[in-house]
């Protein structure tokens, strides 16, 4: 988990945005669903379904069996270069830290309970989905 302060405050937004960001989160516990019951190559037959360009890019460099280290590397490289901020940060970082996890076959409720913790101003029972 990415712990830098100066990062969580330009991933501050608003709880319209946070609640936004409901559904990527269910899509990451769907994915970890997925590479569980049928393996992590099986995700290719998702690819063509995420379109957004973070969350492919980071499911196809595990389709690809990158060394998790190289991953973290990667999608870090973009959190703190292409000057994200708000909305658009929290998402690449709640991406990034399902990756990851997902990478390293932690369960798909502890996918769950990693990435909603970054949308704390969210009812729980909204990820009931």
């Amino acid at each position: 988990m990415i712990r830098d302060l100066a990062l969580a405050a330009k991933a501050a937004c608003s709880q319209e945005d946070q609640e936004s960001l409901v559904p990527l989160v269910l899509q990451l516990k769907r994915l970890s669903e997925l590479g569980t019951k049928q393996g992590l190559l099986a995700l290719e037959n998702e690819l063509f379904q995420i379109k957004d360009p973070f969350l492919n890019l980071g499911v196809q460099l595990i389709i690809d069996q990158v060394e998790s280290e190289n991953i973290k590397d990667i999608l870090d490289s973009d959190i703190y270069y292409n000057l994200s901020n708000g909305r658009e940060l929290i998402k690449k970082i709640i991406i990034r830290e399902g990756l990851l996890r997902i990478q390293a076959g932690d369960t798909p409720r502890n996918v769950l309970i990693c990435t909603k913790i970054f949308l704390g101003k969210v009812d729980a029972n909204a990820f009931r989905g």
